[in-house]
C-alpha cells in the first residue's frame, strides 16, 4: 500500500451517507430492479420496469455530457476498465447468478432495507463471493482466465473521441426519443411525459409507490452530481472492502495485505476500513428502511426454505461474477453506460443473456416477448 494516499474528512462521509440515503429512498419507492426489468419484458411483455431504465440511461448519459463539457470532470475521470471476454463472461455469470437471487445488486441492498431475510442471505454471500475471487485472483485466475481474455487494458470510452462531449448523447437520446415517437405516438409520449410529474396521492413521503420514470431520471441525477462532486456510483467494489474490512477484523489485516486482489483494493485508502463509497452503500440500505418505514411497506420476511439455496447460489455467483466483470448492474448501466465505456456494454449484453438463460432453461417459464401478437390472441 505504498502509492498516493487518500484522505478522507467528516464531510466527505456526510456528503456520501447523504448519496447513499436518497439512492435508497428512491429504489424503494419504485421497485427498481434491473433483473426485473429484463425479466419482465421476456416473460409478460411488461415494460414498466425497463422504460424507468432506459430514462435513467437516457439521463445518465446526458448528465456525464454536462459534466465534461463543462469541465467539471476530464475524461480520464470516467469510470473505464480493461476491455475483454471477461466483460461477456463476467456479465452473463451476474446475470444467472442474480436471476436466481431475484435480484440485482441495488434490488438487493434496497431489499434488505424493507426487511426480506432471503436478501440478507443474497447480500452475505455475495460478499463471500467476493472474496473467494480475491483468494482465486493470484495467480490462478489473473494468469490463466483474465489476462488471456483481455483485448486491451487500459479501457475505451467514447468520449476519448475528438468531438465535443455532448455529441453522442444527445444522437443516441435523440434516437431514444424518435423510437417512443413512433412506438407510442408524440402526443401519448408527452403524457406520459407530464404524468411522470404529476403522480402523486397526498404525502408523496407516504406513497408506497412512485412512478418509476420520475425516480429514473432522480436517481440519473443524484449520480450525474455524485460523479461532479465526489466520485463514480459502483456498489460490488465498495461492498468488497466491506467484506475484506470485516475479514481483517475476524482474520487480521495481514490475510488482506498480503493478498494482491484485496490490497489492490485498499492502495489508496490510508488503512483497511470503511470510507464514503462504503457508507454510501450502507446508508443505501438505510434509506430504503426508511422509505420502506413511512410507506409502512416494511416486513420482515422469511424466505421459504426452498429458496435458500437459491439466494446462497445466486449470492456466489453475483459476488464472483461482479469481480470478473467487473462491476454490478449500477456500475455498468449509468456509470458505465453514462460514460460510452466499451466494456460496459459487453457487460450489460452477458447480464441480459444470463437473465434469458436463466428464465429459458432454469425455470422454464414462458416468454411472450417472442409469441406473435395472434398467437397471443388464440
Amino acid at each position: 500500500m505504498d502509492e498516493i494516499m487518500m484522505t478522507f474528512t467528516i464531510d466527505t462521509f456526510i456528503i456520501a451517507g447523504i448519496f447513499g440515503f436518497l439512492y435508497g429512498f428512491l429504489l424503494q419507492k419504485a421497485d427498481f430492479c434491473f433483473t426485473a426489468s429484463i425479466r419482465d419484458w421476456i416473460t409478460v411483455r411488461d415494460t414498466r420496469i425497463l422504460h424507468g431504465v432506459l430514462v435513467l440511461i437516457a439521463v445518465s448519459l446526458v448528465g456525464w455530457a454536462t459534466v465534461l463539457s463543462l469541465g467539471i470532470r476530464g475524461v480520464a475521470d470516467v469510470w473505464t476498465v480493461p476491455i475483454g471476454g471477461t466483460n461477456l463472461i463476467g456479465g452473463l455469470l451476474f446475470g444467472i447468478g442474480m436471476t436466481m437471487a431475484g435480484g440485482c445488486g441495488s434490488g438487493t441492498l434496497y431489499r434488505c432495507g424493507m426487511g426480506y431475510v432471503q436478501f440478507w442471505i443474497v447480500l452475505l454471500f455475495a460478499m463471500i463471493g467476493n472474496l473467494i475471487f480475491a483468494f482465486i485472483y493470484d495467480p490462478w485466475a489473473r494468469d490463466y482466465f483474465i489476462q488471456p481474455l483481455t483485448v486491451s487494458e487500459s479501457g475505451y470510452t467514447f468520449f476519448s473521441l475528438p468531438l465535443p462531449p455532448a455529441v453522442i448523447p444527445l444522437l443516441l437520446v435523440g434516437g431514444m426519443v424518435l423510437i417512443a415517437f413512433k412506438k407510442y405516438g408524440v402526443k401519448a409520449f408527452f403524457q406520459g411525459f407530464k404524468d411522470t410529474f404529476t403522480d402523486w396521492k397526498k404525502n408523496p413521503l407516504r406513497q408506497s409507490h412512485w412512478d418509476i420514470r420520475l425516480v429514473a431520471v432522480l436517481i440519473g441525477l443524484l449520480a450525474t452530481i455524485q460523479f461532479a462532486v465526489l466520485s463514480n456510483f459502483g456498489i460490488t467494489g465498495p461492498q468488497t472492502r466491506v467484506a475484506a474490512t470485516a475479514l481483517s477484523l475476524v482474520a487480521g489485516e495481514e490475510v488482506v495485505l498480503n493478498n494482491t486482489y484485496l490490497n489492490g483494493l485498499f492502495a489508496n485508502f490510508p488503512r483497511i476500513g470503511i470510507g464514503p463509497e462504503e457508507i454510501l452503500i450502507i446508508f443505501l440500505v438505510v434509506g430504503a428502511f426508511t422509505a420502506a418505514l413511512l410507506s409502512r411497506s416494511f416486513k420482515l420476511r422469511i424466505p421459504k426454505l426452498s429458496r435458500i439455496p437459491h439466494a446462497v447460489i445466486g449470492g456466489l455467483l453475483m459476488g464472483v461474477a461482479s469481480r470478473i466483470a467487473p462491476g454490478c448492474n449500477i456500475a455498468n448501466v449509468i456509470t458505465g453506460i453514462g460514460g460510452l465505456s466499451v466494456s460496459s456494454l459487453l457487460v450489460i449484453v452477458g447480464m441480459m443473456l444470463g437473465i434469458f438463460v436463466v428464465i429459458a432453461y432454469v425455470y422454464k417459464m414462458p416468454m411472450m416477448l417472442f409469441y406473435r401478437d395472434t398467437d397471443l390472441e388464440g
